[in-house]
């Protein structure tokens, strides 16, 4: 996570939900971390420079009676959000339950959050080595530990699911900020039905608990990967944590981690799926019978379009043109898995994204 803003204390110190917070220690200063596809802001928390030389120096604890961390990430959002920080503070506790690591939290309000920072190594910026396929291979163990505490332990967020009905909002909202404000498509009836169609298809795959914005940029790299950005995890199809891991908007997957993540994802989750006549059957991912096939283009397909709403959004209105090449990505995600599909019709409604 890269720091671009300098020290931002002075501005931080006296907003309401900040003065609250059981910081670890005096604060020394405040640097906001980089790109986010989010309305909350994120920055590291650092102890002033006398606190940090008793740190080097002795053993400091927290009431936890763990040592006082380094530093902490600040997570700030736009306004008072008692539901949204209450529901994190859940959704960490579940998926701790999960023997997934995510960030210890060392104090709320009604705004903010400080919480355990996990450094700056992001899977989006981990080199092409032998270390990134097993990078890979662990970021598909951590999906299966969620699948499996899902199917265990209630959602920490039970009255959410990747049903038909969120799934065809996600595309309105695509249709929305990407083809209509920022491409400036026609609005189409046909495309419509399309959506609709893909939908309902997905929906009725096989559900299992996601994480759901499960790639690169939410994935820290230390001893053992940090998932982040886990507050809105809910049931969704069985693919769906896979298909945002490997078909990532932020960088590249070698051809190695793929073949290797999915191996250990079908290993532990094969699943019988049955072949649906609503499309298609591609030829990749070879290493999946042909219904997971099907089934994996059907998320791949959905997955991309959603994210492309998002990325509309944030160029159009947000005005973060630096979200284009994300959504570039995206549609040649999206454009194989169609393709994939035979969804010819699809192809031809969704014709203004070739722009990109």
């Amino acid at each position: 996570m890269s720091n671009k803003h300098g020290n931002v204390w002075s501005e931080l110190w006296e907003m309401p939900g900040v003065m609250g917070l059981p910081f670890p220690w005096p604060v020394g200063g405040a640097m906001r971390l980089g790109l986010h596809a989010s309305l909350r802001r994120f920055y590291r928390i650092v102890p002033s420079p006398g606190t940090i030389s008793e740190l080097r120096q002795s053993v400091a604890t927290l009431s936890s009676g763990d040592t006082s961390p380094a530093s902490v990430i600040l997570v700030l959002y736009e306004s008072d959000d008692a539901e949204a920080i209450t529901r994190y503070a859940n959704t960490a506790r579940w998926f701790h339950e999960a023997c997934v690591r995510v960030p210890q939290i060392f104090g709320a309000t009604n705004r903010a959050l400080i919480v355990e920072d996990g450094g700056d190594l992001l899977l989006s910026e981990h080199a092409e080595t032998q270390e990134l396929t097993q990078r890979y291979v662990e970021a598909a163990q951590v999906i299966l530990a969620i699948q499996a505490h899902g199917s265990e332990s209630q959602s920490p967020n039970p009255d959410w699911q990747l049903d038909a009905g969120r799934l065809r909002n996600e595309l309105a909202f695509t249709e929305k900020y990407a083809l209509r404000h920022w491409l400036n498509s026609d609005p189409s009836s046909g495309r419509d039905k399309v959506f609709e169609r893909l939908a309902a298809a997905t929906a009725k795959l096989p559900s299992r608990m996601c994480h759901r914005d499960y790639h690169s940029r939410n994935l820290l790299v230390e001893e053992e990967l940090m998932v982040v950005d886990f507050q809105d995890a809910m049931e969704g199809p069985l693919f769906y944590d896979l298909v945002s891991l490997l078909g990532d908007d932020y960088r590249d997957v070698p051809r190695s981690a793929m073949v290797a993540a999915i191996e250990t994802f079908w290993a532990g989750s094969r699943t019988s799926m049955p072949v649906s006549t609503v499309a298609d059957v591609p030829d990749e991912p070879s290493l999946l019978a042909a219904g997971a096939r099907q089934a994996f283009a059907l998320t791949t397909a959905q997955r991309s379009l959603k994210a492309l709403g998002t990325f509309g959004y944030q160029v159009s209105v947000a005005g973060r043109v630096e979200y284009a090449i994300c959504a570039n990505r995206a549609w040649k995600h999206a454009k194989r898995a169609i393709v994939s599909l035979g969804w010819d019709d699809l192809l031809t409604e969704l014709v203004a994204f070739d722009s990109l």
